[in-house]
């Protein structure tokens, strides 16, 4: 018989994913931590995705499967698994990842005797095929020494810059401070989802405790419900930081308001970098100086990228000097 309140219920978005769902549910099901149940949210899969997270379902009566229709994106197929629920804890879990086995259990216990809303821990980075590169922080990162502030988190998510984005943390959040707050994914954004809310969870006053020890193995594989950006995404992410940018709560805190400034103005940039790119692509010399014209600041990016890099992405390799 099933715990109707399960310690954890790990959410797991599916898109096209059949391949790589059931190793992701196993590393869930296989946990020291035995009281857990798998939401799974097909998100409107064309390729058997279905037919695999039924056949799971059978399996293991910790499993449920809410299907779509119609895809709608990662933060919608979040928010219908998190709407359903029932653990203490929300994990969130992507098809193409994993959880080390004790993870659940570790995490739990951590945030319970610290009084926690939301736990976050290491990452470890791993190839398409599995194999291990190395832990995405360092053990003594600032994230595991000092309680994490909004404006720290923001700090830590800017667009044409270095080093690994706090946005890419895989959290668990207490349920009841996330029902307390109404608080839910922006079904809006196709990237950048989870930055934005965990950020929500920090300005609703969520106290985040951080393990240096890497429980979750996060890794990029072709069909994951990872995008490279677009413009399109980009543009809807720049609006919805200037919608942050007029928030009471963000305009009395001056550090939370100068590091979303300068997150905007790195999303801001990033648009005028692809526009750029694409017009040197299609061999538009006139736009692409107008566009860097306008936008000096994008010399920096320019040697960050590479200008190899750019020769790339130009049709038929051109140099660009």
């Amino acid at each position: 018989m099933v715990n109707a309140t399960p310690r954890v219920s790990v959410v797991l978005p599916a898109y096209n994913v059949a391949g790589s769902l059931p190793a992701a549910v196993t590393s869930a099901l296989n946990q020291s931590l035995a009281s857990v149940e798998v939401v799974i949210a097909d998100d409107g899969s064309s390729d058997g995705t279905a037919e695999v997270a039924a056949d799971l379902a059978r399996g293991d009566p910790r499993v449920r499967v809410l299907r779509a229709h119609r895809n709608a994106g990662a933060a919608a197929a979040r928010n219908r698994a998190m709407k359903a629920a029932r653990g203490d804890w929300v994990a969130l879990l992507d098809a193409d990842d994993r959880f080390a086995p004790d993870r659940l259990e570790r995490l739990t216990m951590l945030g319970e005797a610290r009084d926690a809303d939301v736990i976050v821990d290491n990452l470890r980075l791993v190839d398409a095929a599995g194999e291990v590169w190395h832990n995405a922080l360092r053990e003594d990162d600032p994230l595991f020494g000092s309680e994490l502030t909004a404006a720290a988190f923001v700090c830590r998510n800017l667009f044409l810059t270095g080093g690994f984005k706090l946005g890419y943390l895989k959290p668990l959040f207490r349920r009841r401070f996330l029902e307390a707050h109404d608080l839910r994914q922006n079904e809006a954004l196709r990237i950048a989802e989870d930055f934005h809310f965990l950020l929500d969870c920090l300005l609703a006053g969520a106290r985040v405790v951080a393990d240096p020890e890497a429980g979750y193995d996060y890794r990029q594989a072709p069909g994951s419900l990872s995008r490279e950006l677009s413009l399109a995404d980009l543009r809807t992410l720049s609006a919805a930081n200037r919608a942050l940018l007029s928030l009471h709560e963000v305009r009395t805190d001056k550090v939370l308001y100068k590091a979303l400034t300068r997150r905007q103005w790195s999303a801001d940039l990033n648009i005028n970098f692809m526009l750029f790119v694409e017009a040197l692509k299609g061999r538009r010399m006139l736009a692409a100086g107008s566009i860097f014209a306008r936008n000096p600041d994008l010399t920096p990016f320019l040697a960050f990228y590479g200008l190899e890099s750019l020769r790339k992405r130009l049709p038929g390799g051109r140099r660009l000097v």
